[in-house]
Formats: C-alpha cells, structure tokens, sequence
C-alpha cells in the first residue's frame, strides 16, 4: 500500500469561495469522484501500480491517461477564454443533447478506446509524480473556475472529443463521469493483479 494525499479542495485554495453556485455544485462532485478513485488506488501495492494486467492498462497508466484529460481540458478552456468570454458561442440544444449522451455513454459498464488526441499512458511515472501532478492541475482547474463569471457558465469553452463542444459546467460534468467510469477499471485491474 502507499500513501495517497489528494489535492483538498475544500482547505488548500480560497478559490472554492469564489466559485458561482452551479459551478461549484459540479466541483464538489468532481472532488468526490477523486476522493472514490483513490479509495480504489490504495488498494494497490507500490509493485501492483505498475503491474500490467492480463489486458489493458496498469493502474499507473489509468491514472496517466485520467491526469492527461484533466490536463487538456483545463488547457483547452484556458485558451479558448483567453480572448474573453462575451466573444464566445452559447450552449445550444444540441449541446445539451450530446453532452447528456456522453455522460450517459461513460455511465455504462461498456468500454471504450481512449480518443486519439490523448497521448498513450506510458506507465513509466511513480505514483507520486502523478499525484503530485494531478494536485497541480486541480489546483490550477479550482482557480480557473473561481474566476468564472456565472453569466459565462453557458458559453462554450471545451471541445470534448466525442460530444463537441461544451459550455465549463459541462466540461466539469464530464470530467466527473469520465473519472467515475475509471472507477470500476482499477477493480478490474486489482482483481487481475492480485
């Protein structure tokens, strides 16, 4: 086993404090999926962590692949704001429509290939340089949606590779369900490991 300490969103930054409302109901859940991601890290031993199962990824590479889209995403809507957001397009019904249907997708017990524009997990990083990573990016992802206006909260600011475009409580929706669908792959992995 080893020590996992996750990034607290609720002690670390101030920036929580900011957050509009329907923004920072999204965060909560998105901090809760990690903190339920982790209880199923620490299961594994440090050797397991790198430990390739019969198929798949290692759990190492999960956390990579989870750590990359956190990454992009939050880069994504750093550039796509950074001209400001009055210039950017409203959430239309369609939006709502394929942003409903990927969460749905990623809600299932199907699996499915990670999208191309995400690098393939190397499996060659320690668990604390991923946690210390993954801590940086929610820090930066809480101070960044801290300074969102909640009259931005319907522009579209993200590209999802499968759904589109999203507007940032979307994004955030997104990357809850995507991290909670990574959830039961690590007990498979344990289970194939052990």
């Amino acid at each position: 086993m080893f020590n996992l300490k996750p990034y607290n969103a609720n002690v670390t930054l101030p920036h929580i404090a900011t957050m509009n409302t329907e923004l920072k109901t999204r965060w909560t859940e998105l901090v809760a999926a990690r903190a339920d991601f982790f209880k199923e890290l620490e299961k594994f031993s440090e050797a397991q962590f790198h430990q390739l199962p019969q198929h798949g990824w290692s759990a190492a590479q999960v956390v990579e692949h989870v750590l990359g889209a956190e990454t992009g995403t939050l880069g994504y809507m750093r550039k796509k704001s950074s001209s400001g957001w009055d210039a950017l397009e409203k959430t239309g019904d369609e939006h709502i429509a394929k942003s409903k249907a990927v969460n749905t997708r990623l809600a299932s017990p199907e699996k499915y290939a990670a999208p191309s524009i995400l690098n393939e997990p190397t499996n060659q990083f320690s668990k604390s340089q991923l946690i210390q990573q993954w801590n940086q990016v929610r820090m930066e992802m809480e101070q960044f949606l801290g300074e969102v206006d909640p009259m931005h909260n319907d522009k579209l600011v993200f590209r999802q590779p499968i759904a589109g475009m999203l507007n940032v409580l979307q994004a955030v929706e997104f990357m809850h369900h995507h991290l909670r669908h990574h959830i039961p792959q690590l007990h498979r992995i344990m289970t194939s490991v052990s």
